[in-house]
């Protein structure tokens, strides 16, 4: 160990020579090194073995510290061989010195662990003014990730006492006239077995998806059996139908227009009824138990979401736009978790493509893919509220309104934090698992991700227990006050428009204020790179005030568009032009808008203001003319390809690839047990594999938890209300499309929908950030 030591403390000193004028560093690193007879680590047992190490550790470690390195044999030397050391590529900030994990884990009596070692740049700037002059002059901190192989009678405690006195005893930065505390271990991390403990959350975690794939396994055969009743003679089968011709409708239900033998559950988060009836059990003589077996059902759930079929009558754009959607926050992810997971080796390469290729702009601003999803958000709030907005008329009309919102995204919400606080530990192993397999802020604020507020609380924005769902806490309060603009749109049209447009007034001034009094840095070079604080995040890009915009630009489209109705939109084909033209340099401006300024790095005050303020409304009307122009008719092949029939079953499995992602993305990287490589091509390898994981997990998650718990919905809250025919309004039959009422026969994708206001007033397509 001590000869080990000596090599990464030597290494430890080049590195910092490199940031130093030539001549300077070679005279200090030749006097530190030979400019004494005796080896800096001399006196390294005595250093290092203080009284706060346990006895154990101390025992083992003074066995390997006497050894002579001549007769040290077996798995002290290999021990040894496993540490970390420094590679090449240190200037390219290759500070991921992860050693040999399988080969540590291999030898009885050791154990790997990860520490941390802190490097106080910004010390280091005060004491050597040539350091200014270097490549690490604007870098406050560099965090060493070095791999070390101990006996495992030692403790992380015991691992990081060491540490700290053998880099406060050898006192080697003090040779360049730096404090010794300028370089200090953070902590360590050891390798557990398991990587955490079959605790109570863990067995009950597991227990929970055996009883719901129990459910939709039993569910599903109990569906076939059903099934095989049906199988009569054609003599039996007439004389039912004969004596019975309406045995197969509930009373409250209404005759499909493609009715299947045995109709199916309707589309997740539909008004129809959950019940699949057959000819000898309609759903009046079975009991509960049974009805709620059967909305588990696996085969009627798969159903539903692999059917292709589209109204005429449907913005089937929306499909396309939502996938494509997500693909986005799927690849911007893919690229920036792998950045975060800090074992990248040519950090530079990766913000030379930022800062130098144009094309990469769309990787880089992949974040305006959550403001597609808010903006459909208020769209189909507005779109689909309207319609019937006059049934909303009692207290328990909107207690259902905002209780079927919850009821909706709740439960796969708190699901996914049983899989994240529980499961993934189980399905890795490397140098980086332990210390990224930690929860530590789900036990203080799980609590505050299922009440919607995790954006306000904690209010640090990294603290949150799942990151990436503050997107659902930013979209549950524009929810709740929606009334507050749908209300006057829909009676006093005037006062609405500008209580819509006083709103967005409100944003634009509060993200203005913010980013000019905290001077907010909108450069993602400087947020990778670690040159700005997290304030941006903190700040702006978690809060309600200021990522409202694109809502409300979904509102106002919903609500021309619900007065536009069925009728027959006539445009100038240049006029469609011009729109599509200044939707495309809309869209263009604001995702490779910021490319100028990352030639500099820097971008002015009042830049960051306006960009920060009105980058986000660009976007969502540069959408607002795609979504009107493919549901009148100018769409053209971009509507044929948005509509395509490929992006249904996709599109209805949104919610669950948003959310069971970012798990399977850091699954991937954090069994990495060597530094990542960045590159363009590998990426987009590494992107389309995690894609399709995701989405290949979240359809058998939307079905185990998504579409049964929209079944149960309508099974314990069955109110039913007869459609009201409404001229030009709209309705709704879940994720997949938006559909227009006529006067005869409300359809979605060729099934009829009903429903009361309070379920057709949600924008069923939950969506998604980065």
């Amino acid at each position: 160990m001590a000869t080990q030591g000596t090599f990464f403390l030597g290494a430890i000193i080049l590195a910092l020579a490199c940031s130093l004028p030539a001549v300077a560093a070679d005279i200090q690193v030749k006097n530190l090194m030979y400019g004494s007879r005796e080896p800096p680590l001399k006196n390294l047992k005595s250093v290092a073995m203080n009284n706060t190490v346990s006895p154990q550790c101390r025992a083992e470690v003074d066995k390997l510290l006497s050894g002579d390195m001549k007769t040290l044999v077996g798995d002290a030397v290999m021990a040894l061989d496993a540490f970390g050391k420094p590679p090449a590529g240190i200037l390219q900030l290759n500070t991921a010195w992860l050693g040999h994990y399988d080969e540590c884990m291999a030898i009885e009596g050791f154990n790997y662990c990860l520490t941390m070692l802190s490097l106080n740049l910004t010390s280091i700037a005060q004491n050597v003014p040539s350091f200014n002059q270097s490549m690490f002059a604007q870098i406050k901190q560099m965090n060493i990730q070095w791999g070390v192989c101990p006996p495992a009678n030692c403790s992380e405690t015991d691992v990081l006492l060491v540490l700290n006195e053998l880099l406060d005893g050898l006192k080697l930065l003090e040779r360049f006239g730096i404090p010794t505390d300028a370089l200090k271990a953070a902590y360590a991390i050891c390798t557990k077995n398991p990587t955490i403990p079959y605790d109570a959350g863990v067995i009950c975690t597991v227990t929970l998806f055996s009883i719901i794939a129990s459910l939709m396994i039993i569910g599903a055969l109990y569906d076939e059996y059903l099934q095989l009743k049906l199988q009569r003679s054609a003599y039996q089968t007439l004389i039912l139908s004969l004596l019975r011709p309406f045995r197969l409708l509930d009373e409250t239900d209404e005759a499909d227009e493609d009715a299947d033998d045995v109709p199916l559950i309707r589309d997740v988060g539909t008004g129809a009824s959950i019940n699949r009836e057959s000819a000898r059990d309609p759903p009046k003589k079975q009991n509960l138990a049974v009805r709620f077996l059967l909305c588990f059902a696996l085969n009627r759930n798969l159903a539903k979401l692999m059917d292709v079929k589209q109204s005429d009558k449907s913005i089937g754009a929306l499909n396309g736009i939502r996938v494509i959607s997500m693909t986005w926050v799927i690849l911007g992810h893919t690229v920036i978790f792998g950045f975060t997971a800090n074992i990248t080796h040519n950090t530079p390469t990766i913000l030379s493509w930022i800062q130098n290729h144009f094309g990469f702009q769309a990787v880089a601003n992949a974040f305006f893919s959550v403001d597609t999803f808010f903006f459909l958000s208020g769209f189909l709030l507005a779109y689909l509220t309207l319609g019937r907005f006059r049934e909303l008329r009692t207290a328990k009309a909107w207690a259902l309104f905002y209780f079927h919102r919850y009821w909706r995204l709740t439960p796969l919400f708190a699901i996914t934090i049983l899989i994240w606080m529980y499961l993934p530990q189980f399905f890795g192993e490397g140098p980086i698992w332990q210390s990224h397999a930690l929860r530590p802020y789900c036990p203080d604020y799980w609590w505050s991700s299922l009440l919607y507020i995790s954006n306000f609380w904690p209010t640090n924005f990294v603290e949150q227990c799942i990151g990436w769902t503050w997107y659902l806490a930013n979209d549950m309060q524009f929810f709740l006050i929606s009334p507050l603009l749908l209300a006057p749109l829909f009676y006093y049209p005037v006062f609405g428009w500008l209580a819509l447009i006083g709103t967005l007034l409100a944003s634009f001034v509060s993200t203005g204020l913010i980013i000019g009094i905290y001077d907010v840095d909108l450069s993602l070079i400087n947020s990778l790179s670690g040159l700005t604080s997290a304030s941006y995040f903190s700040l702006v890009y978690g809060k309600p005030y200021c990522r409202i915009a694109p809502y409300l630009v979904g509102i106002g489209l919903g609500y021309i568009m619900h007065r536009i109705g069925n009728r027959k939109v006539k445009m100038n084909p240049v006029l469609a032009v011009i729109g599509w033209l200044a939707a495309a340099a809309l869209a263009m401006s604001v995702v490779y808008g910021l490319y100028p300024s990352t030639q500099s790095m820097t971008m002015s005050r009042p830049a960051s203001i306006v960009y920060g303020s009105l980058s986000r409304f660009v976007w969502a009307l540069a959408l607002a003319w795609v979504v009107y122009a493919c549901k009148y008719g100018y769409g053209g092949w971009i509507n044929t390809f948005l509509s395509w029939g490929f992006w249904v079953p996709l599109s209805r499995v949104t919610f669950s690839a948003y959310m069971i992602h970012p798990i399977v993305i850091m699954v991937f990287y954090d069994n990495f047990a060597s530094p990542w490589h960045f590159s363009v091509y590998l990426m987009a390898f590494y992107f389309a594999g995690l894609a399709s994981i995701s989405y290949f997990i979240a359809i058998f998650l939307a079905l185990a938890v998504e579409y049964p718990f929209a079944n149960l919905e309508k099974l314990f809250l069955p109110s039913r209300v007869s459609p009201k025919k409404v001229e030009g309004g709209p309705e709704t039959r879940g994720n997949a499309v938006v559909t227009m009422i006529e006067p005869s026969s409300p359809v979605d994708n060729g099934v009829r929908a009903r429903g009361p206001a309070h379920e057709n007033g949600i924008a069923h397509q939950r969506s998604l950030p980065t």
